[in-house]
Formats: C-alpha cells, structure tokens, sequence
C-alpha cells in the first residue's frame, strides 16, 4: 500500500478563487404599441388642438377673403410646432407630457443613454414620412421585436418603460389604446379614402357660404324690383363693389355648372365648388 504524504514545510498552492458572479443587467421592457400610441395622442392634444383653435379662429377673422397660401402657412406652422415640442422633449433626459403620464421613454438604440437633438429632429420628422407612406411607417412597430416604427429608425432610438405598472394600469392602457388605435385608423381611412379630408371640407363650406351671400342679393333684389332674377352680373351690382364680388366668386366656385333657376317666387343656385371633386352646392328658396 502506498502512503501520500503532504510535506507541510512547501508552500502550498492555494486553490484558486472562484470568478466573481457577473452583475446582473437589468432587464429592459420596451414599451408596447398601445402605449406609445396613448402617449402619441396626449401629445397631439397638447400641440394640435389649440394651433387649430387658433388657426380656425384666424380663418373666420380673415372671412371668404382667405387666400390657399394663408391656409398653407398656417397647417405648416401647426406642424412646425409638433416637430419643435417633439424634437426638445425626446432629447437628452427629458421627455413629452403624453409619455411622462404613460411611463415610457425614448433613448437610443443600443439603451446607452437618450438620443441627442439632431436624432430627436430626425425622428419627429419621421413622423410625417410614416403619415406620407399611408401609415405604414406605423405598422412596423407591429412586426418588430422592440416595437421600433420607421421614426425610430430615423432617429436610431427605442421606446422603454421607465417605472413600474400595475397589473390594471397595463390592462386598461391596452384595452383603451387598442379602442383609440381603431378609431384612429378608420378616421384616417375616412379621410384619405372617404372623401372627408379637411381642406375638401372647407373649399365646399366655403362655396356653400358664399351661395348665402347670392341669396341675400336675391331678396335685395326683389325687394327693390319686385321679383327674383337670374342675372348674376344685376346681383353683383348691388354687392356694393361688384369687382370684388365677381373675384369672390371665381376664387370659391368652379366656372362650369354655376346657374341661378328662378320660378314666380322661388328660385335655386346650383354651382360646383373649387375642390378637387367640384362637389355639387346648392341654395333654395324654399
């Protein structure tokens, strides 16, 4: 039998030490599409609504006399300063009122910090080319893994929590951002596809409008002559300045299909309105 012996004079080679555990990372919960969508539209009430208030109460102060670059400069303006709140508060640590109330945020890509103000330019600019695509920029986060639309791509950046959520916080930000996303996405096919968009809207309620105004030179003329008439120059002449009625009536009504039937004692304006369908106005006595 052979004996082991350990000479306790030799140093003995300690046993080496066990590799320290790796730190944990902590896990990272992308924000879902029903709560980025919550948040998108708290943070389209906070800058579209009022810039329309306003933009419709300029329309109504500046009347029929409103010119299309008017009504450009102010949609652009609108949205100019939707791209301004967005770039400044998805940059640096800062974020939206709409994703502050959900418990999101948005930081870079790689989860390394936010993402800076170019890339917050570049991302709300996505914005417009997901709306210009017919949404589908929007339709990614669906597919994707973290839920990344096209914007985010533009900006490099990903949508995470930022605390903790109950089980019925959750439960009712899906149950009410999935109502609001349908509604959303049959407004927005109501609008591209329906006929309903807002500048068709106003070419035709301007047309209407200014059908009233024809109507009221009607019973100023038969008040001073005594019957209705089919003469639209004889009612621009007690317009009071029938230059500038004839102009108005050119710039909101097509100059095919305009015609003024009169019977005894009625009568009915039919016209087209100036917008891209020349939709059918008309105005009765009756």
């Amino acid at each position: 039998m052979i004996e082991n012996r350990i000479n306790i004079m030799e140093p003995q080679t300690p046993a080496p030490a066990p590799a320290p555990a790796a730190e944990e990372k902590p896990r990272v919960e992308y924000a879902s599409v029903t709560e980025r969508f919550m948040a998108l539209l708290i943070d389209y009430g906070v800058t579209f609504i009022p810039a329309q208030l306003l933009a419709w109460i300029c329309l109504k102060i500046i009347g029929p006399e409103v010119e299309l670059w008017q009504i450009i400069g102010l949609f652009v303006g609108i949205n100019l300063l939707f791209v301004l709140y967005e770039t400044i508060f998805s940059s640096g640590d800062r974020v939206t009122l709409g994703k502050a109330l959900v418990g999101i945020a948005v930081v870079k890509k790689d989860l390394s910090g936010p993402i800076s103000l170019p890339r917050a330019f570049l991302r709300a600019i996505g914005y417009y080319v997901s709306a210009a695509l017919l949404m589908c920029g929007f339709l990614l986060s669906f597919f994707d893994d973290r839920h990344r639309a096209l914007h985010d791509f533009f900006g490099g950046s990903v949508v995470v929590q930022i605390r903790e959520k109950s089980w019925f916080e959750k439960t009712m930000l899906r149950l009410l951002g999935t109502v609001l996303l349908m509604a959303f996405a049959w407004t927005a096919y109501s609008q591209f596809f329906g006929g309903g968009a807002f500048m068709q809207q106003f070419y035709v309620r301007r047309a209407q409008e200014h059908l009233q105004k024809i109507a009221m030179l009607q019973e100023a003329h038969r008040v001073r002559y005594g019957a209705y008439t089919n003469d639209l120059l004889r009612l621009s002449l007690l317009s009071g300045d029938p230059v500038q009625f004839q102009r108005d009536t050119q710039k909101v009504l097509y100059h095919k299909g305009f015609k003024i039937g009169v019977q005894g004692d009625s009568y009915k304006i039919s016209a087209l309105a100036k917008d891209a369908k020349h939709t059918p106005v008309y105005w009765s006595s009756k």
